[in-house]
């Protein structure tokens, strides 16, 4: 496949974040197996990433199910109460056999500065947690690369659609997580993009960077978290569609009736909703929802 991927015609200078972070030294890494290495893009906005095969019984300098151990320990610390480091056998069964994932890792110095540095501000015992991660390298003698951020998504049945379901970051502010999406997708050559998320989830600001999100469903109430959706990045869609559109309203993340609401007129066949950028807004010191509505009847 020589196609260009969809997400870098749609959003083609966020190129320009993979390479300010490589000079930070940060490497990307795609994750997966030799099966699908064919169906993979390797060189997402023209980036090689550094292809990891968790079957190879071969380790380079450093141990390959260490860092992937680290990759999972890592994203449960990162989600804090929002989730909890997955199964072994998920990982393996959901991401590295019939997926890949984008893992960005820094040298160990480099991520003992970033500890020391940051502010975690999402969660106070992060840096605590991170240090005892610190202290179960020094004991098992790791010596490679330490995961701080990644991406993973699963194919749907839905031909070049795929499932997002796993953002996270520990370097705010330059880019990390919209780098590690982008990446992704392009690897991925996602045509759509469905995934489930809370409206009072930072990470919206990195989603709605990827365009306006059509709100498939307004309210889960079997997930865990409350105030969770269904959205959708439509990559097949005219760039910059509801670019610049003004908000119908804000919504409050916790007002669980007027999220209701929206599912009813969804489910009528009434309007449609989509959370606009930024993502999230200020009112009155906390964070608000963009979301405009276009009535279909």
């Amino acid at each position: 496949m020589t196609d260009q991927p969809l997400v870098e015609a749609h959003y083609p200078d966020f190129a320009d974040h993979v390479q300010g972070l490589v000079g930070q030294e940060v490497e990307f890494f795609l994750a997966s197996n030799e099966t699908l290495r064919e169906h993979l893009n390797e060189t997402p906005y023209g980036h090689r990433l550094t292809w990891l095969d968790f079957t190879e019984t071969s380790d380079r300098k450093w141990s390959k199910k260490e860092f992937l151990n680290l990759f999972n320990v890592i994203n449960g610390i990162a989600f804090g109460d929002r989730g909890i480091p997955m199964p072994q056998w998920v990982m393996v069964d959901l991401i590295l056999m019939p997926s890949a994932a984008v893992i960005a890792g820094l040298p160990q110095e480099a991520f003992a500065a970033m500890v020391e540095r940051s502010t975690f501000r999402f969660d106070t015992d992060v840096k605590e947690h991170l240090r005892a991660v610190q202290e179960r390298m020094r004991q098992s003698g790791y010596t490679g690369p330490v995961p701080v951020g990644g991406y993973c998504a699963a194919p749907s049945a839905a031909p070049g659609t795929w499932v997002g379901w796993s953002l996270w970051s520990l370097m705010p502010a330059v880019g990390l997580g919209q780098a590690a999406k982008a990446l992704a997708l392009s690897a991925y050559r996602a045509r759509k993009l469905d995934g489930v998320t809370q409206y009072d989830n930072s990470a919206l600001k990195v989603h709605t960077r990827f365009g306006a999100l059509k709100i498939l469903v307004a309210t889960v109430p079997f997930h865990t978290s409350p105030g969770s959706f269904v959205y959708e990045s439509d990559f097949t869609a005219e760039i910059g569609a509801h670019g610049g559109a003004e908000p119908t309203f804000l919504l409050d993340p916790f007002d669980y009736e007027r999220q209701s609401a929206m599912q009813k007129a969804i489910e009528a066949g009434r309007s449609d909703f989509y959370l606009l950028p930024p993502g999230h807004v200020p009112l009155n010191g906390r964070p608000f929802v963009p979301i405009l509505e276009i009535p279909t009847t």
